[in-house]
């Protein structure tokens, strides 16, 4: 068995359950298919505002959550209730227990089942649209079990996952094309020839129009502060509740994506206008000015810095850090050299024992080498990372948590109620 034919098992097995549960996925009229290194869960929520605001019921599946596992699973803005995530689960078990007994192959993974759950979560709610954020890669992830789809979407190309999915950019643009299945729109920020071409040799496969989205010099920065930005494209002003020009990329790739399936434009400007994008550069408390970010890779760290030093270049910077064991951080901690921040707080990205951390005490180390002029502590629990941090700031100062979607995710909900 050749690595195409392994990795294929993972859609057999998830189809073989589907088929147990009557075929959810084929219920489901209209879909949107989302991958790409960086931006996919902010484009996914800009669309799913743009098509709730439009009308539409509008279900969307990110990956992973920010903070409760509910929050993976929402239509029109709400996430699932606890009491729906009950019956759902009561549902899927019988079906696991048929898998199990006559299924050839090993259990699914948690994404799988999480897949499984969005598909029957949005089938009963008889939802008009769904708009899935692929887990990682794309030609085998779970979510590329629909059988069709109105759009594809890969936001862009870098290096991440790639002891998974390819250690250079255009083994990684390969596996995230293979969203490309069958005829569909298929729109991409990319700007990289080498990876276009891959992309378009996908769609040529299977009849797919091709769309290059252009944001760069293609909007105006109109206003930006601790309370978001407003921009200009193509003489509409929008408004966007976040921070960073790469978000209005990610809204510039949405307005384009919503006019291309005839969204009324009103729909398309309140839509973003309302979007709400949690734990990307979401600022959760002032004096100090405490930003929540999800960057976990290169890519999403320089964002992030640029961002920072266009939105308070004089401030002080101090950092919660913490990182999944398999990346590779010491470009991201070069990245955030420019930041010269004054402290930094190491910390376990997760309290979930069930995922492989980066040992705050060997991050530590790491960054008193790479930061010698910061003071550098780490804590084992992040609670207590981001109160310690949070009592060595003035008030003009910036605190920063960032480096995993789960340590933004994990701090969220005690921030926000913190600070309310």
């Amino acid at each position: 068995m050749n690595d195409h034919e392994h990795c294929a098992v993972y859609l057999e097995r998830i189809q073989f359950l589907l088929d147990i549960l009557g075929n959810p996925e084929q219920v489901i009229p209209h879909y949107i298919h989302v991958t790409g290194t960086s931006g996919k869960g902010s484009v996914c929520l800009l669309l799913q505002s743009i098509l709730s605001t439009s009308g539409k019921k509008t279900g969307v599946l990110i990956s992973p959550h920010p903070t409760r596992i509910t929050e993976r699973w929402q239509i029109d803005g709400k996430e699932m209730s606890e009491a729906i995530f009950v019956l759902l689960i009561e549902q899927l078990k019988p079906a696991l227990e048929t898998y199990t007994q006559t299924a050839p192959y090993d259990m699914l993974s948690f994404h799988e089942l999480t897949t499984v759950l969005g598909l029957l979560y949005f089938a009963k709610e008889a939802v008009d649209w769904a708009i899935l954020e692929v887990g990682c890669g794309g030609r085998y992830d779970s979510t590329n079990i629909i059988p069709y789809k109105d759009v594809a979407v890969i936001t862009n190309i870098g290096l991440d996952h790639t002891q998974i999915i390819g250690d250079t950019k255009e083994k990684i643009a390969y596996e995230k094309a293979g969203i490309i299945h069958t005829p569909c729109n298929v729109f991409t920020m990319e700007k990289k020839a080498a990876i276009q071409n891959i992309i378009e040799t996908e769609c040529a496969t299977h009849q797919a129009p091709f769309h290059y989205v252009i944001a760069d010099d293609t909007y105006i920065i109109e206003k930006s502060t601790l309370t978001g930005t407003t921009f200009s494209y193509h003489q509409v002003t929008y408004q966007l509740h976040t921070l960073g020009a790469h978000q209005i990329h990610n809204a510039i790739l949405a307005i384009e994506i919503a006019r291309s399936l005839t969204i009324d434009h009103d729909a398309i400007v309140t839509g973003i206008n309302n979007a709400i994008l949690p734990i990307r550069m979401e600022v959760v408390s002032s004096q100090p000015t405490i930003i929540l970010d999800s960057a976990h890779n290169e890519d999403k760290i320089t964002s992030t810095v640029n961002t920072i030093l266009h939105l308070s270049p004089a401030s002080a910077v101090h950092l919660v850090l913490g990182f999944s064991e398999n990346k590779d951080i010491r470009p991201m901690l070069h990245s955030l050299q420019q930041l010269h921040p004054q402290t930094i707080t190491c910390t376990r990205n997760t309290s979930n024992h069930f995922r492989k951390v980066l040992h705050p005490k060997q991050l530590a180390d790491m960054c008193m080498n790479i930061f010698p002029e910061a003071t550098t502590i780490p804590f084992l629990d992040p609670q207590q990372a981001i109160m310690h941090a949070k009592a060595q700031c003035k008030k003009h100062d910036i605190l920063l948590v960032t480096g995993s979607v789960f340590l933004a995710g994990e701090l969220r909900g005690e921030l926000t109620n913190f600070f309310d």
